[in-house]
């Protein structure tokens, strides 16, 4: 339903090419507003001789080759967005030659409500001693995040990791033996201890290990800017520098890290951004 609503946005605009009269017209698809932590497409259908897009949207660039002139990317409205209208610029690439367009999407407030969780002490004030491995973690997986691979390697339609319901959605304001922390950065499903995690699209893993917080993980980057995370694993199926293919098993539903119980913990960054992946697994 959720994705429903999402594609239901869209509005079709049209770019007229002007110092290109023998061409045809660009069809541009492109949502007229989004919520706040949304996910959304841009796809671009353009003539003979279109070979990509260099794109900007919230202060982040990127380029989007075009296939048989059409070109397509996965953008989204981060938790950190602000209300209001927000620019989208590009530069088209046609026979060797540019031509900008720019257009505006409304981003729309959302609220999220508070989740509170009881978990070990440590997983709220770790020991001073676990400090450098903390942030050396979090350094790893911010590189990992802000990668932008010009190679597309996903595809639609996208693999829900594992069969379970959502025990936790996106965007919670948490709360962990009552203190504040961070906003939920993904969505958690519900799934037995040893169940199979499948890869949400094909793509390159980039990252695992067994980190403080989250337990035994694994990156995996799909091209354009789309990284998927996976977390709280009981184990590792694949290794950094492997190619994956959609519905491949990555790694099993576990418990580690900072948890309650065994789910699995399913993250979507876009260009650095988290963004709330469940609209793309209805």
């Amino acid at each position: 339903m959720l994705r429903k609503c999402l594609f239901a946005q869209a509005v079709v605009l049209s770019v007229l090419l002007a110092a290109y009269p023998a061409l045809a017209e660009f069809e541009i698809k492109l949502p007229a507003a989004v919520d706040v932590g949304a996910p959304f497409f841009l796809k671009m259908y353009g003539p003979e001789g279109f070979t990509g897009i260099h794109l900007r949207w919230q202060n982040k660039q990127v380029y989007v080759p075009a296939v048989d002139g059409k070109a397509a990317l996965l953008l989204g409205a981060s938790l950190e967005s602000s209300a209001g209208v927000h620019p989208v610029v590009g530069e088209l690439e046609v026979d060797g030659r540019r031509r900008t367009f720019a257009r505006e999407i409304t981003v729309q407030a959302r609220t999220f409500p508070e989740q509170r969780l009881r978990v070990a002490g440590e997983m709220v004030s770790p020991d001073p001693a676990e400090m450098p491995r903390i942030e050396e973690e979090r350094r790893q997986v911010r590189q990992v995040l802000d990668r932008v691979t010009e190679q597309r390697y996903w595809d639609e339609p996208f693999v829900r990791p594992v069969t379970g319901s959502v025990s936790s959605q996106f965007g919670l304001r948490r709360f962990f033996n009552d203190q504040p922390r961070a906003p939920h950065r993904g969505v958690d499903l519900r799934g037995a201890v040893g169940a199979p995690v499948l890869a949400f699209s094909a793509g390159q893993v980039v990252l695992t290990g067994d980190h403080y917080f989250a337990g035994k993980s694994v990156y995996i980057d799909h091209g354009l800017g789309m990284v998927t995370q996976y977390i709280h694993l009981s184990e590792t199926s694949v290794a950094p520098g492997q190619t994956v293919a959609a519905g491949q098993v990555v790694g099993k539903v576990g418990a580690t890290g900072r948890v309650t119980g065994p789910h699995l913990h399913f993250g979507l960054s876009v260009l650095g951004m988290w963004v709330d992946p469940l609209p793309l697994l209805q």
